[in-house]
């Protein structure tokens, strides 16, 4: 078997006429940005017996024709070209034990197999699309273990391996079930609003402000009209996108950056007023490795997120997400964290993994974004993945509209990629999912009202929301076509 030690990937780069400015920096916010990732030479890795073991690809020696694919900073899985494709990981096992293996990959047909040793489990890959399956056992004995996987197919994508102790994994899946959150109010909302409005947040025309007078300006009575006009039964609103700057006075991202927080508390006059409606309110949160183009390197920097161990990354982020938890109480009712596949992957820019975390504690960030509300929702979004962890209540849904009545159970997916999950779906109503682009108006709705409208009523009956994203002025303002189109679904669903 022919294995690369150091592989460096490329890819191609994407150009686009829109610019932008990301703190007063003119980028091209819809270019690819990284085009190269260089990954660390396999190192041995630690079996964690009491919980799951995620082994990407990335992590061990790959075969020549065994490629990971890498866009905009990060590896986003690994793709099989040649019809005999393998990868092989050094694991460490601290007793004797029996793990049972699956695999998260997409690709329609071939023979995936993992062996140790003289021990070879193997299945039929028969389903289309990602998906998961389960391998088998497999015994790991103290100390070093070589595991193999081989796919003997073209085309498939290979997102990682998960091992653990069917024992183990029983009590993890029972003991989120029970810490599952999956209100009335959130199968029957009918549908809400969602907002990327951040410092990297635009004007139609003229340059964007510094991020103190850009908080300061944000006119909340106008977003309190657009909210009740619109019929929103709750908003999702970001907390951070790409860049990490908060529109509240968050002492602990004080303490790790400065300039990055307002005096106001934009997001605890909108909690306040939200609530005082009978709004319910979701943060999105997004921890600044790359989002739609935009990396913040200072952020990643004090935080520890450019460190090959991640630990010290997500033990900041639950500092500040227990302190926002903990201020806004019951008044904030579910979060959305982006970024799935590095939560899943630590490893995703190409770095070592002989010390440090492979995948990012759920259970313990699930808690803490629960800090103040215990019957607080937790979403973390896995694109066009399986779910990531089961420490979580409901489906991302990025860009989906609608669902299949037959997977759905009282709003809840009975089987598939999010089996066990309320469902739920997020689309953008214009071009973009945030308005970053400088002197640009904002693009027209891709739907009309009776579009809308059919959405809604079928996520009704389906008992599952959908979240219509709108892009939002630097001022806080939207596009007076989209305004006009929410007033229109309103009037068409609202008490019908």
């Amino acid at each position: 078997m022919k294995l690369n030690k150091i592989l460096m990937i490329t890819v191609l780069s994407l150009a686009y006429s829109s610019s932008a400015f990301a703190q007063g920096k003119e980028i091209t916010p819809y270019a690819v940005t990284a085009n190269n990732v260089t990954i660390a030479k396999p190192a041995s890795i630690n079996i964690d017996q009491n919980g799951i073991t995620m082994l990407a690809p990335n992590l061990g020696e790959m075969s020549s024709k065994f490629m990971p694919v890498v866009k905009n900073y990060m590896i986003l899985w690994s793709q099989t070209k040649d019809k005999t494709n393998q990868v092989e990981w050094a694991v460490n096992a601290p007793a004797d034990g029996v793990y049972g293996v699956t695999a998260s990959l997409s690709g329609k047909e071939g023979l995936l197999s993992v062996s140790c040793g003289d021990q070879k489990i193997e299945k039929k890959i028969s389903q289309k699309g990602w998906h998961r399956i389960e391998l088998g056992n497999i015994s790991l004995k103290t100390g070093e273990n070589k595991l193999l996987l081989e796919v003997n197919t073209l085309g498939v994508l290979v997102s990682a391996l998960e091992l653990a102790k069917p024992e183990v994994r029983t009590v993890i899946r029972k003991e989120a079930l029970e810490a599952r959150q999956q209100p009335d109010w959130f199968k029957d909302a009918g549908y809400g609003l969602m907002f990327q409005w951040t410092n990297r947040a635009t004007p139609p025309k003229g340059a964007i402000k510094d991020w103190e007078q850009k908080v300061n300006d944000f006119d909340l009575e106008g977003f309190m009209k657009l909210v009740e006009d619109s019929g929103a039964s709750y908003v999702i609103w970001s907390m951070t996108w790409g860049n990490q700057y908060i529109s509240a006075p968050i002492k602990a991202l004080d303490a790790i950056i400065a300039g990055r927080t307002t005096k106001r508390d934009l997001l605890g006059e909108m909690v306040d007023r939200l609530h005082k409606k009978g709004v319910k309110v979701i943060f999105y949160y997004h921890y600044g490795y790359d989002c739609y183009h935009s990396e913040d390197s200072d952020w990643l920097k004090a935080s520890g997120g450019k460190e090959a161990d991640k630990t010290k990354l997500y033990a900041n982020i639950m500092k500040i997400l227990t302190e926002a938890g903990s201020r806004y109480g019951d008044k904030l009712d579910g979060w959305w964290f982006d970024g799935g596949a590095r939560y899943l992957n630590c490893h995703f820019d190409g770095s070592s993994a002989a010390n440090g975390i492979l995948t990012a504690p759920f259970k313990e960030i699930t808690a803490a974004a629960r800090a103040g509300n215990p019957q607080r929702m937790v979403a973390y979004n896995s694109w066009v993945k399986p779910l990531i962890t089961d420490y979580q209540d409901y489906y991302g849904g990025e860009g989906k509209k609608t669902f299949k009545p037959t997977d759905l159970k009282e709003g809840v997916f009975t089987a598939g990629l999010q089996q066990g999950l309320q469902a739920h779906g997020c689309f953008a109503l214009e071009k973009r999912w945030g308005h970053i682009d400088l002197d640009t108006p904002i693009g027209k709705p891709k739907f009309n009202a009776l579009q809308l409208a059919a959405f809604v009523k079928r996520a009704k009956q389906g008992r599952y929301p959908i979240s219509i994203n709108l892009e939002m002025y630097e001022d806080g303002s939207v596009s007076p076509a989209s305004y006009s189109l929410l007033e229109e679904l309103k009037s068409a669903t609202r008490n019908k």
